[in-house]
């Protein structure tokens, strides 16, 4: 039941992203269709797959549908590629990195009762916008104020909290950069076996996207 619970997860997301698209994408209407009425029946577009014939002008067939998953820390991109590697996708997968972030927080803590009152004063001091980490690593019990793209963004942030009176705060960078797979036309199968690692990396973000721009997305 929970494979089934992810798989259907992951048709609504393919749904939403044919539906995104139907609008500048010929013959996409009965696809979208399909996935709303029998999402158990959800086909990825093949190759050649036949489509209706329209009496209208010529206009551009319909990209195959690819789908994004990620965003991973280092510590888990390595983790990710080895389980895309048992399904034998070779070149459909690619890899998309982004830059490191940074972010502004308040230092570890001892205990879950210190990160509790700090967040009370943080509270006093209509700050609302934060959360404790609660990993088991060197970041456990810190509280994160916020990440961003740049340092600059970072300090500018932290020079906010000074003027509130949130003295403990510091910023710097987050840590190593995350990364993103794109895999181009999976099928059926290896998009609901995917799907089923939701469970291993509860954090990752599955979503479905048309190949063209997922793979230009990837150059980028």
């Amino acid at each position: 039941m929970r494979l089934l619970f992810l798989i259907f997860l992951l048709l609504n997301a393919a749904a939403f992203g044919y539906i995104r698209f139907a609008e500048s994408r010929t013959g996409a209407d009965n696809q979208i269709a399909l996935l709303q009425i029998a999402p158990d029946k959800m086909k990825l577009l093949k190759p050649g797959a036949p489509r209706p014939e329209r009496k209208d002008a010529a206009s551009p067939q319909p990209g195959l549908v690819c789908l994004e998953w990620g965003a991973f820390a280092a510590d888990e991109t390595v983790k990710a590629a080895a389980a895309l590697e048992k399904f034998a996708l070779g070149d459909k997968v690619a890899q998309r990195d982004a830059g490191d972030s940074y972010w502004v927080y308040i230092p570890p803590l001892k205990t879950q009762a210190d990160a509790d009152k700090k967040a009370g004063e943080l509270k006093a001091r209509s700050v609302t916008d934060f959360y404790v980490v609660q990993d088991n690593d060197q970041w456990r019990f810190a509280v994160s104020l916020g990440v961003f793209k740049t340092e600059e963004a970072a300090n500018n942030y932290l020079g906010q909290l000074r003027q509130k009176g949130v003295r403990s705060a510091v910023a710097g960078p987050r840590g190593a950069k995350t990364s993103t797979f794109v895999i181009r036309d999976p099928g059926d199968a290896a998009a609901a076996k995917i799907a089923a690692l939701k469970a291993e990396f509860p954090n990752a973000q599955l979503k479905a996207t048309t190949c063209a721009d997922a793979q230009q997305a990837a150059k980028s």
